[in-house]
């Protein structure tokens, strides 16, 4: 199984709503020199979180019935 960064990145909302790069500092570059510092809020990528045991276990499991309908239809 390949390795999984379990690293969760931050983002900034504004940052990656109008896709600048981001310096992940507080506040970010982007946003002094926007002059948005009140809206410089980071928050978790959700998007990006993937519970890879999970996805794993599941493909395990279909991969079983798959192989007991093969099985039980090739009698």
């Amino acid at each position: 199984m390949p390795r999984v960064s379990r690293h969760i990145r931050s983002r900034i909302t504004v940052c990656k709503r109008l896709k600048l790069r981001c310096d992940r500092r507080n506040p970010c570059g982007s946003c002094v020199k926007r002059d948005t510092v009140q809206r410089c809020q980071y928050t978790a990528a959700a998007a990006e979180k993937i519970d890879v045991q999970s996805l794993h276990n599941r493909l395990q499991i279909v991969e079983s019935q798959l192989a007991q309908i093969f099985a039980g239809g090739l009698r």
